[in-house]
């Protein structure tokens, strides 16, 4: 599949390419080209073009423009699955749940347009601006480099396309090389629902050489990022060179803690589902979990004999997959590789063991994955459960895990108390949090959070939703990002005396 710059399906200047494979299979299942930096170059370019295209659009023919975008994304549901599914080696159902939150996102932002007020400063406030009026409205950036991962390849691209767009900017899409096809499709979508060719490309390529140099662009406005901590850190030191605004969401290693006065059944549903999703990479999933001592020894009992039974096994076959195969080659430390009776070979790679700490196994991996990871030397790491006594410093996962094992840990205080001591360090001894989460009946604790989670969600048997109560960037929260806020300034006519 070739990439798609200024409306046409082209391939890289130097003709080189990289290949895409199935990480179920390890089959190759296509190419895309690996663009050069003169590629990147032309893309900007177009994009300062089509910015300006772009935004001369009324906003009313924006909406509309975008919806028919939605509606075509959902005409090819199918389409743009299997190749998620194909490239991603996530579930098929999965899959489809991602394009349609793609479409979902966009909805919400164009809804939220109509919204996006300026404001006027108070009139005649002060004697020096006596007579003027002063507001301001909102005006898009420009030109977007908005890098998306290869984890939630449709529904991230939604996230780095929706604002930009409905707010008047042209946005370079830079999708992972390792799930490139489905962004070609989503920014081809975009183009026939009426969206300036110029003002939305999708250059594929490593991101180390044309992440990198988008963002050192003088052209390039603002940059999104989705991705490592590692190479957040090095786009916002770019970014800061020239002042230029950059968002970023990075890795976590997001507590969830369960109280025993939590729905039990719920806990064990919300356990499970909150961190087999994606074969565990997912930024924001749980993976530590904190329960208090009155069931720990329950749940840590039911929770291993609940992974037992987790299915793995072919994405593309929904009957026989609960979790697929990992996207990233066993190229990090992070995730080590498998002896043939499925448990981990060096655990020392992802857990700083400390007296008490234990390891259980749960989902064995089917042969046919077995085969293919020992073949191919990835990631196909299965289920797997460490447990820390209440007194222990150690931690299941130091850094972000990508792949699913639990970090059991024994809580003992039932009230705010647990963020402080043992209980607060094993919540908040990480980098950076994502999200939090908490599982309980008592609407008190509703308020205590970890201060290393940049969400916290709660789950309170009274209330039967899950409710995102504080965040750093979510939805609308992040909007003034895509914009700027020029203030204008409407003098008072000079006034004569009368002669």
């Amino acid at each position: 599949m070739k990439m798609l710059i200024g409306g046409q399906f082209v391939d890289a200047s130097d003709k080189a390419v990289s290949q895409v494979v199935n990480p179920a299979t390890g089959e190759v299942v296509d190419s895309v080209p690996e663009a050069t930096l003169a590629d990147l170059d032309l893309a900007i370019g177009l994009a300062v073009e089509g910015q300006k295209e772009w935004n001369a659009v009324p906003l009313h023919e924006k909406l509309e423009i975008l919806e028919k975008y939605c509606c075509l994304l959902e005409e090819n549901v199918e389409r743009i699955s299997a190749l998620a599914c194909e490239e991603g080696g996530k579930p098929i159902e999965q899959c489809r749940t991602e394009v349609y939150a793609n479409t979902a996102i966009f909805r919400i932002y164009m809804s939220a347009a109509n919204t996006f007020y300026g404001k006027a400063l108070p009139y005649n406030a002060e004697a020096r601006s006596q007579g003027d009026v002063a507001f301001t409205i909102h005006e898009p950036l420009g030109v977007f480099a908005n890098i998306v991962p290869f984890n939630y390849p449709v529904e991230l691209a939604a996230h780095k396309l929706a604002p930009m767009l409905v707010t008047g900017n042209s946005v370079v899409l830079l999708p992972s090389s390792k799930t490139p096809r489905t962004a070609i499709v989503i920014v081809e979508q975009l183009i026939k629902a009426g969206v300036p060719a110029k003002a939305v490309s999708c250059v594929t390529g490593r991101g180390s050489v044309i992440g990198a140099a988008a963002a050192a662009d003088p052209r390039v406005a603002a940059v999104s990022f989705t991705g490592s901590t590692e190479v957040g850190i090095s786009l916002a030191e770019t970014c800061a060179k020239s002042l230029r605004p950059v968002s970023l969401e990075l890795g976590g290693n997001d507590p969830l803690i369960i109280f025993d006065d939590c729905d039990y059944a719920l806990a064990l549903e919300e356990t499970i589902g909150g961190r087999i999703g994606n074969a565990g990479q997912t930024c924001c999933a749980s993976k530590r979990f904190l329960v208090q001592r009155g069931i720990y020894d329950r749940f840590t009992s039911d929770l291993a004999d609940r992974l037992a039974k987790v299915k793995m096994g072919n994405p593309s076959d929904p009957r026989v997959a609960d979790v697929a195969d990992t996207v990233e080659p066993n190229g990090t430390n992070d995730v080590p590789a498998q002896l043939p009776d499925g448990h981990l070979r060096k655990l020392d790679d992802i857990v700083s063991k400390g007296p008490g700490v234990k390891v259980r196994h749960g989902a064995p991996l089917p042969a046919e994955i077995f085969d293919h990871a020992r073949k191919n030397a990835v990631r196909a790491v299965g289920v797997h459960m460490i447990v820390i006594p209440p007194d222990s410093d150690a931690m299941a996962v130091q850094k972000p895990a990508f792949f699913v094992i639990y970090g059991i840990g024994e809580i003992l205080k039932p009230t705010g108390a647990v963020l402080r001591g043992v209980e607060g360090r094993l919540m908040n001894n990480n980098q950076v949090g994502v999200q939090g989460y908490g599982l309980f009946d008592y609407i008190d604790r509703r308020y205590q959070r970890g201060n290393n989670a940049g969400a916290f969600c709660l789950r309170i048997a009274a209330l039967p939703v899950v409710a995102a109560v504080i965040s750093r960037q979510v939805g609308m929260v992040g909007k003034d990002f895509f914009n700027d806020f020029p203030v204008f300034h409407e003098l008072s006519p000079f006034v004569t005396a009368p002669v």
